[in-house]
C-alpha cells in the first residue's frame, strides 16, 4: 500500500515533470532565451530526485532503498549542475568556468553513481532508516562524499550569484527569499538526519517554492515580452503606415520629377526637328528657289520627319507594357537574325562581318518577338561602334544564374565606350550621337528583366564592348505560356 508521504511525493514529482515539459516548449519557441531550457531541465532533474523519494519511503528491503537513494542522487546531481546555469543565465552573469565546472562534477557524480561506487551497499544492511520503520539508509562512500559536497558548494554560490544580481533586478528578490526557504529546509532535514530523527524529506518539499517562484517569474518575463513585441509590432506597424504615406508622396515627387526631366528631354528632341523644318517651310516659299535647292529642302524634311517618327516610336515602345508571351527560343540563332537585321539597316561606310561561334547552350523560355527587338536594338549600337568597318562576334554558353541559364553576348570590334559613358549607356535619353533617343538599351533592359535576366556592358578602350544578355532557362513567372 502507497504511504500518504509517497503520494504526495510523487504529487511534487508530476508537478516538476509538467514545469519541465511547459518550460523546454517554451524554449522552442523562444531559442534565444536559455534560461528557459536550463529551468525545464532543472525542474526534470527534481523530478528524478521526487521520484527517488518516493519510491525510498516505501521501501522494505536493502535493495529497494539502495536503488531509491541512488536515484535520489541522479536526480540531485544533475540538479546542481542545471541550477547553478540557471542562475547564471537569470542574473545574465556567464561565468564559463563555474558553469563548466559545475557540469563537470554533475557529470562525474552521475557516472560514479551510475558505477555503483557513490554508496556504500552493504551499509544498508545496518542501518535502519529514521523516517520509516522498515525502510534503510545506504551511506555514501567518501568520492560520494567529495562530489556531493562540491556539488552542494557550486549550488552555494549560484544562489550567492542570485542575490547579488537582486540589487538590480528587483524580480529576483522573491527568488531569493525562496532559496533561502529552500535552503533552511535542507539544513533542517540534514541536521534532522543527523541527530538520528524521523525525516520528512523537508528538501523534497522545501525545492517547491522557489521552483514555483520561478516558474511564476519566468512566465511574468515572457508575458512582459510578449507585450512589449505587441507594443514594438504597434510601433512598426504605425512606422510602416507612415513610411508608405511618405514614400507615397516620394514616389509622386520622383513622377513629377520624371514627367519634368522627359519633358524637357522630348522638348528638346521635338524643338531641334521642327526648327529645322519650320526654317525648310520659309525656304520652300521663296518664289526665286532653285529647283536643286527644292529638293535638298525637301530631303531635309523627310530626314527630320523620320527622325520624329523615330522619337515616337521610341517612345512608344518605352512607356508600353511588357508582356512577354513564352515559348522555347534559340537565342543564339535569333541573335543572329537580329545582327543580320541591323547590319542590312547600317548606313556606315565599312563593311561588318558577322561571326557566330558554335554552341550546344539550350533554348530558353522566351518571347521571339520581343527579344528580336532586343538584340535588334543591341546589333544598332555595335554596328553604329564600327562606322569604318569591323566584326560582330555572336557567341552563347549554358552559365548558372544562379539557377541554369543561357548567356549571349555581342562583342564589336570597334574603340570602346568610356568609363563615364559605360555607366550611363543604360539611362533612358542618354546618347552620344546626334540622331539617337537614348532609348534603345533602356528598351532592351526592360525586355530583359521582364523575362528574367540581366544584361551586362564590359568594355575596355581601344579593344572593343561585349553586351552580353542571360536568360534563364526555366520559364521565368512574368512570361506566360503559349498554348
Amino acid at each position: 500500500m502507497v504511504s500518504p508521504l509517497a503520494t504526495l511525493l510523487f504529487t511534487w514529482a508530476a508537478i516538476y515533470a509538467y514545469v519541465g515539459v511547459y518550460f523546454c516548449a517554451l524554449h522552442v519557441r523562444r531559442p534565444r532565451h536559455r534560461e528557459y531550457l536550463a529551468f525545464g531541465l532543472l525542474a526534470f532533474a527534481l523530478m528524478v530526485w521526487n521520484a527517488g523519494s518516493c519510491l525510498a519511503v516505501d521501501a522494505r528491503t536493502a535493495d529497494a532503498a539502495l536503488l531509491a537513494h541512488r536515484i535520489e542522487l541522479l536526480g540531485g546531481f544533475a540538479a546542481g549542475a542545471y541550477f547553478v546555469h540557471f542562475a547564471t543565465l537569470i542574473t545574465e552573469r556567464p561565468s564559463p568556468r563555474v558553469v563548466g565546472a559545475a557540469y563537470a562534477v554533475g557529470l562525474a557524480g552521475i557516472a560514479v553513481d551510475v558505477a555503483g561506487w557513490l554508496v556504500e551497499a552493504e551499509s544498508a544492511r545496518v542501518v535502519l532508516l529514521s523516517r520509516s520503520a522498515d525502510a534503510l539508509d545506504p551511506h555514501m562512500t567518501t568520492v560520494g562524499v567529495a562530489l556531493f559536497a562540491a556539488n552542494l558548494a557550486l549550488s552555494s554560490w549560484a544562489v550567492l550569484v542570485i542575490a547579488r544580481g537582486a540589487r538590480t533586478a528587483p524580480d529576483l528578490r522573491a527568488l531569493v527569499w525562496a532559496a533561502g526557504f529552500a535552503v533552511t529546509g535542507a539544513i533542517a532535514e540534514l541536521t534532522i538526519r543527523a541527530a538520528g530523527g524521523e525525516a520528512y524529506y523537508l528538501i523534497d518539499h522545501a525545492a517547491l517554492v522557489p521552483v514555483l517562484t520561478v516558474s511564476f517569474l519566468l512566465q511574468r518575463r515572457f508575458l512582459r515580452a510578449a507585450d512589449q513585441l505587441g507594443e514594438r509590432t504597434d510601433e512598426l506597424r504605425r512606422s510602416y503606415s507612415e513610411l508608405r504615406v511618405v514614400q507615397e508622396e516620394l514616389v509622386r515627387k520622383e513622377q513629377l520629377a520624371a514627367v519634368g526631366e522627359l519633358s524637357a528631354v522630348i522638348a528638346h528632341e521635338v524643338r531641334n526637328p521642327l526648327a529645322i523644318i519650320k526654317n525648310a517651310l520659309s525656304s520652300l516659299r521663296r518664289p526665286t528657289l532653285r529647283a536643286s535647292d527644292r529638293l535638298v529642302l525637301l530631303a531635309i524634311l523627310e530626314e527630320e520627319v523620320d527622325r520624329l517618327n523615330r522619337l515616337v516610336r521610341n517612345l512608344l515602345d518605352y512607356a508600353r507594357p511588357v508582356t512577354p508571351q513564352g515559348r522555347p527560343v534559340d537565342l543564339l540563332a535569333l541573335a543572329r537574325q537580329a545582327a543580320e537585321a541591323a547590319r542590312a539597316a547600317h548606313d556606315g561606310e565599312g563593311v561588318v562581318r558577322i561571326v557566330v561561334e558554335p554552341s550546344d547552350a539550350p533554348p530558353v523560355h522566351g518571347d521571339p518577338e520581343l527579344l528580336r527587338q532586343a538584340f535588334t536594338n543591341v546589333a544598332a549600337n555595335a554596328m553604329q561602334a564600327m562606322p569604318e568597318g569591323g566584326t560582330l562576334t555572336l557567341r552563347a554558353q549554358l552559365v548558372e544564374h544562379p539557377r541554369r541559364a543561357v548567356r549571349v553576348e555581342l562583342e564589336d570590334s570597334g574603340p570602346g565606350m568610356a568609363e563615364a559613358v559605360l555607366v550611363k549607356a543604360k539611362d533612358p535619353f542618354f546618347t552620344t550621337r546626334p540622331a539617337g533617343t537614348g532609348l534603345g538599351l533602356a528598351i532592351v533592359e526592360r525586355v530583359v528583366k521582364n523575362h528574367g535576366g540581366t544584361i551586362t556592358l564590359e568594355c575596355e578602350p581601344g579593344r572593343g564592348t561585349i553586351a552580353a544578355v542571360t536568360l534563364p532557362c526555366e520559364r521565368a513567372s512574368a512570361v506566360p505560356e503559349v498554348p
